[in-house]
This record gives C-alpha cells, structure tokens and sequence, in this order.
C-alpha cells in the first residue's frame, strides 16, 4: 500500500514539474534595461522638466538607446501621477524596461 502511494506521489511531482518547466519565462523571452531619470516639479505642482540621465545597456547601438531614451520619458511622464512625486523640487527615479528580444533587435530598423 505504501509503496503505491509513494509511486503515486512520484508521478503527479514528475507531471507537474514537467508542467512548471514548460512555462514560458519572461528572463528567456526578453531583455530588462535600467534607466535613471530625474522629475522636477514646479511650485505649481506641474512638470518642469524630464531628464534621462543614464541608461545601462551595453549591446545597444545608437538608435536603439534613443528609442529606450523616449520609453523613459514616457515611463516618467506617467508616474508623475504618483502621490510620491506630487510634492515640489527634483524627484530621481529608477526605472526598468523590458523588451522582447524581437522588439529590441526591431528597434535598429526604426528610423
């Protein structure tokens, strides 16, 4: 009887580990890029400005870092919403992109 019952619990393991390891994972499909940014906010409470200060990629050509350049922007410019960044002066953020390896290697024929 324990001996079934330990054969059982060895085939539902080695049918849901075969399950789990046929999921799709982000890490194979795509690449993640950091980039900081700064906000400054006005005494209005307005957008003064956006700045991209750095982004770490070191495979990226000329082009692609300015369409990463321009995901930045627009990452930034939507967490200006944030209740965290609605106070006055310079905020810095740090902000992850993630790319499908086919998007990014589509990114050099943008021009």
């Amino acid at each position: 009887m324990k001996v079934k019952l330990w054969i059982g619990f060895l085939i539902a393991f080695l049918v849901i580990h075969q399950g789990i390891a046929q999921q799709h994972s982000y890490r194979k499909d795509s690449i993640q890029f950091k980039a900081y940014t700064r906000l400054y906010i006005s005494k209005t409470l307005e957008i003064d400005s956006i700045r991209v200060k750095k982004i770490f990629c070191d495979i990226c050509t000329d082009i692609q870092l300015v369409a990463l350049r321009q995901v930045a922007l627009h990452m930034t410019k939507a967490e200006r919403y944030n209740p965290k960044y609605r106070k006055e002066g310079e905020h810095r953020l740090s902000l992850y992109i993630r790319l499908s390896k086919e998007k990014f290697k589509a990114l050099n024929t943008i021009e």
